[in-house]
């Protein structure tokens, strides 16, 4: 399995497709791996060389202690496996947590930006983010991961996905189940931190803002003021879809990357 150093953390990541294709690189969600883009895949390695890296404190990387772990660090992460595999820029598509990462690494590595993907992410953490994530963690300490799994599905799914793909939340529980809380407490913190709005319009990439109609967790007005300051920003709105568009809307959210990208 490939790994590589940042920060003196060995970080795990994948590299798929054909090697002379545009590089598109995913970044997770907050409790996400590189494995949750598996329904994707198919779909976007016939046009890029895609690749996929679990942040410090995700999946297959190293979780140090720390109090938090900065959404700037990650993005300066990102940069690293792009001086290791020798690309000299990429698109970046960054979902949830990894769009907070990627408006990061567009503020701070902009050369090494091709064009940039937000979906269902955050412009700012405000008031109501601050409230789910300490009702979250409330939830964990009152009833464990159960708990923390049952109060979490009306905030990532739609009532479509909840009411049609009943089969998948078994498989949805055993993989949550598998998450590092602590190390995903760390990554939360971080994004308490997160306010771009003073420098969104410094990013001067082209960018597509994508949120799911009824995204309860990160829900329009977000989107729309990630699209209206960043200059040259537009907004797709997914019907009927909630926060985890990877798994609700999969080939949609692979032909938006790849009409916009490809």
């Amino acid at each position: 399995m490939p790994y590589f150093e940042a920060r003196q953390q060995r970080l795990f990541y994948e590299d798929h497709g054909n090697k002379d294709k545009p590089a598109l690189l995913l970044l997770n969600g907050i409790t996400m791996s590189t494995a949750a883009w598996g329904l994707l895949l198919p779909f976007l390695t016939p046009h890029f060389r895609v690749l996929q890296l679990d942040f410090c404190g995700q999946g297959l990387s190293a979780k140090p202690p720390a109090e938090h772990y900065c959404l700037s660090d990650q993005a300066d992460d990102v940069a690293t496996l792009l001086d290791q595999l020798q690309i000299g820029q990429a698109n970046v598509a960054g979902l949830s947590y990894g769009g907070m990462v990627a408006q990061h690494f567009a503020r701070r590595h902009a050369k090494r930006l091709s064009r940039l993907i937000l979906a269902a992410t955050l412009a700012w953490s405000d008031p109501v983010n601050e409230l789910i994530a300490r009702n979250w963690a409330s939830s964990d300490e009152a009833g464990g991961f159960e708990l923390r799994f049952d109060t979490g599905l009306p905030w990532l799914f739609s009532s479509h996905f909840l009411s049609t793909q009943k089969a998948m939340l078994p498989r949805l529980r055993e993989i949550a189940a598998s998450v590092d809380w602590p190390a995903t407490q760390r990554l939360s913190r971080g994004v308490l931190e997160h306010d771009a709005r003073a420098w969104l319009n410094g990013l001067n990439c082209e960018t597509l803002v994508i949120v799911g109609s009824v995204d309860r967790l990160t829900p329009y007005y977000q989107s729309a003021l990630l699209a209206q300051n960043i200059p040259h920003a537009r907004l797709l709105q997914l019907d009927d879809c909630g926060h985890a568009l990877h798994l609700e809307a999969p080939q949609a959210l692979a032909h938006a990357i790849t009409h916009f990208a490809g």
